[in-house]
């Protein structure tokens, strides 16, 4: 039950966004046309993923590596 419980947790996290939206378009006649619109998001990556190529990591990646490779 409780590792239901994390599992459910984990994949249910909230996302952390900055996101940004921009819209152009040209008047003409008093209609706009051309119209273009982009809705960016950066995410931050998981921590998995932060921890294989993030600098600040890489002591503590190398040695759980080599940790992993000498118990094999």
């Amino acid at each position: 039950m409780i590792r239901v419980a994390i599992i459910l947790f984990l994949l249910i996290t909230p996302v952390n966004a900055k996101c940004k939206y921009y819209a152009y378009a040209d008047v003409e006649n008093n209609q706009l046309v051309n119209k273009k619109e982009t809705y960016t998001c950066e995410e931050k990556d998981n921590i998995f993923v932060q921890f294989v190529t993030d600098e600040k990591y890489h002591r503590a990646f190398t040695m759980v590596f080599m940790a992993l490779l000498e118990n094999l």
